[in-house]
């Protein structure tokens, strides 16, 4: 949008906005909040169970795989006879 289609009161608030803008945001600052001890258990148990539900995925893949090929070795045999 072209700041000549604005009234010249206008148009000199948002030069000012922009110019006083820019300004503010480069003194923002931001902290971070300090970690709990509870939160920091939490997450460890919360990353231990993970940890044996991914286990029992990858015992239980492994699982399905074997069966998978005994069928396609079935459905070979069967095949070439």
């Amino acid at each position: 949008y072209s700041l000549r289609k604005l009234k010249t009161g206008t148009a000199s608030v948002a030069v000012a906005l922009t110019v006083l803008g820019a300004g503010f945001a480069n003194q923002t600052e931001v902290k971070a909040e300090g970690v709990r001890a509870s939160d920091t258990t939490t997450n460890s148990e919360k990353i231990s169970k993970l940890y044996d539900e991914n286990s029992k995925l990858i015992e239980e893949r492994a699982d399905l795989l074997d069966k998978l090929e005994e069928k396609e070795d079935k459905l070979d045999n069967v095949e070439r006879h």
